[in-house]
């Protein structure tokens, strides 16, 4: 597979774009777990608000918060709440430049430097700035050759976990992103989004 500097472009477009019309493999939370986790607001000063109390809903055992749909545990609550709005698409934060919202503070943040332009991580063997330091991190790796997250089948190793899960694809024959109007399946969002573009004339 190659390695493309697009592809996070290219995802964002599937996740905000077109997965408003289809285009993801998120499964929707059975309304029985929705309501039993829906009675009860909890605020969180990292997580933000919820609509789940997990100290009401969860008892920690041994120091731990297990997640309801997938038996996923985690130390903090906090970790917890946010990561139940993977199952549950809740988004509590709105950008109030556009009409698009997130599901923590922190990638609110993140995102608000697309209207600022605000790049405050910069390279030190170059002139180039990042608005995100993982997006640093991943821009050094230019420089450096790394290749940390290797193919645990065929060996092959890649600079980012992205293109890693994308090439792991290719071995399981897993296609989970559909095109929204033709369901056609892809086994990246990259792929899926070109697809979109090109065969259904998307702007």
């Amino acid at each position: 597979m190659r390695e493309n500097k697009n592809e996070e472009e290219q995802h964002h477009f599937c996740t905000s774009a077109v997965s408003s019309k289809g285009c993801n493999n998120r499964s929707n939370v059975s309304a029985e777990n929705a309501a039993s986790l829906a009675s009860m607001s909890d605020a969180d000063p990292i997580a933000g608000p919820s609509p789940m109390n997990v100290e009401s809903q969860l008892r920690p055992e041994h120091g731990t918060f297990i997640c309801p749909e997938c038996g996923k545990s985690f130390s903090r609550k906090d970790h917890l709440v946010v990561h139940h709005r993977t199952h549950t698409g809740e988004k509590p934060f709105p950008c109030v430049q556009c009409d698009k919202r997130f599901s923590t503070k922190s990638i609110l943040t993140t995102h608000l430097r697309t209207h600022t332009g605000e790049k405050p991580y910069s390279c030190d063997k170059c002139d180039k700035s990042f608005s995100t330091n993982g997006d640093l991190n991943n821009h050094s790796r230019t420089h450096t050759g790394e290749r940390p997250f290797p193919c645990d089948r065929c060996g092959k190793r890649f600079s980012r976990k992205s293109y890693l899960k994308d090439h792991s694809r290719t071995h399981t024959g897993e296609r989970p992103f559909k095109c929204p109007i033709c369901e056609k399946a892809f086994s990246t969002s990259s792929n899926c989004n070109a697809h979109y573009k090109n065969m259904h004339n998307e702007k």
